[in-house]
């Protein structure tokens, strides 16, 4: 199949997501497009999405905050706890709220070509096949204010703890009172964050991330069929990105001592509108650089093909992508995304991320430059 017909079969489903009764005939139709290739299904425990996990963090914020009116060092125990997991979930580390229930089971698709020996270097290519819960936070006229918005409310969870810490060591009535108001900030947070999703479920994902994942396949497929003589290339489709990257941390965690210090990692997420770009910065409270062997060798392909001229990197603040446990590990990564003038990916996370929305250019792109990235890698002296 070619990689837009890939994204009319995955667009097909109503949605991808997490264990939900679509998730094994996705992983069936993509497993069958394998005939000469090792696949294996590696599963992983994770909520089944980011709302229980939100509601998780609000309400044991909140709770805690309330508890400062009859039980300051209980309120102040809570609100510690809380506000660190949220700290590390919305900067993008792993944080113990991702092991809090209900669990369900998902799946991650390891595609390996059947080879005797393994090569010099390893090069993953990797995108998520589940679609996101709906949400009233990435409508077109809130989404430009997101990392504005997570910011605050990070700002916001630091003042519920200093506002624990101070009723624990001197009571004070108006401080107790800001604090009582904050509890009801967070729950108001968590309504405004998941309403829609209760309303109205998940996106159909055709950009985020059916074009993506095809992009990934027919990387893989082209630069499989080259027989490069110094490069493995490893196809690793994600589940659960939208939960919080859990599926490709779980498949770092299950592969990190196959890694060499010769192992890259490409990601492939929302190719469907706008621009395409290679991704340099992400990050919500501070900024993650990627600055390393992969990045070059993408600019160097652009200077160096016609057709890629006029890619140029970017920036996205707006949550994450898979490639940041591995930038964060020290494996040389990189995503290519597609983003329109404002920086954004249109339509992600709404009911308008369909088949008739999307633009099959960035994702073309994405596989020329992929697979020129990979020529180079294998010509690269180690």
């Amino acid at each position: 199949m070619t990689s837009k017909q890939i994204v009319e079969k995955l667009a097909s489903f109503p949605n991808r997501g997490v264990a939900t009764p679509n998730e094994i005939q996705v992983l069936d139709f993509l497993t069958q497009l394998f005939t000469n290739q090792t696949v294996s299904r590696e599963s992983f425990r994770t909520p089944k999405t980011y709302v229980s996990v939100v509601w998780w963090l609000i309400l044991g914020l909140a709770t805690g905050l309330i508890c400062l009116n009859f039980s300051p060092i209980l309120g102040l125990v809570l609100t510690f706890i809380f506000v660190t997991m949220a700290l590390l979930y919305f900067n993008w580390y792993a944080s113990p709220v991702t092991s809090f229930p209900p669990f369900v089971t998902s799946n991650n698709l390891v595609i390996k070509k059947n080879v005797s020996t393994p090569k010099a270097k390893k090069l993953i290519l990797m995108a998520h096949w589940d679609t996101a819960p709906i949400s009233l936070l990435y409508r077109p006229e809130m989404v430009g204010n997101f990392r504005k918005s997570l910011r605050l409310s990070l700002i916001l969870m630091l003042l519920a703890q200093f506002l624990a810490i101070s009723q624990f060591l001197l009571p004070n009535t108006f401080l107790l009172l800001v604090a009582n108001i904050l509890a009801f900030y967070f729950i108001l947070q968590g309504i405004t964050a998941t309403i829609d999703f209760v309303r109205l479920g998940y996106s159909n994902g055709a950009s985020d991330n059916a074009t993506g994942v095809a992009a990934a396949i027919e990387t893989a497929q082209n630069l499989w069929s080259k027989n490069l003589q110094n490069l493995d290339i490893d196809l690793v489709i994600t589940g659960a990105e939208e939960v919080g990257m859990i599926g490709a941390r779980a498949y770092m965690k299950a592969h990190y001592q196959e890694f060499t210090k010769e192992t890259y990692l490409i990601n492939f997420d929302t190719l469907g509108s706008g621009d395409l770009k290679i991704i340099t910065q992400t990050g919500s409270w501070s900024n993650i650089v990627y600055d390393n062997v992969l990045v070059k060798k993408a600019k160097e392909a652009t200077t160096q093909t016609a057709d890629l001229k006029d890619i140029s990197t970017g920036a996205w603040h707006t949550a994450d992508f898979d490639s940041v446990w591995f930038q964060r590990a020290g494996i040389p990564s990189l995503t290519l995304a597609a983003l329109d003038k404002n920086g954004r990916m249109p339509n992600i996370h709404r009911p308008t991320d369909t088949l008739e929305n999307v633009d099959f250019r960035p994702m073309e792109k994405a596989i020329l430059l992929a697979e020129k990235i990979g020529e180079k890698l294998n010509l690269m002296e180690n």
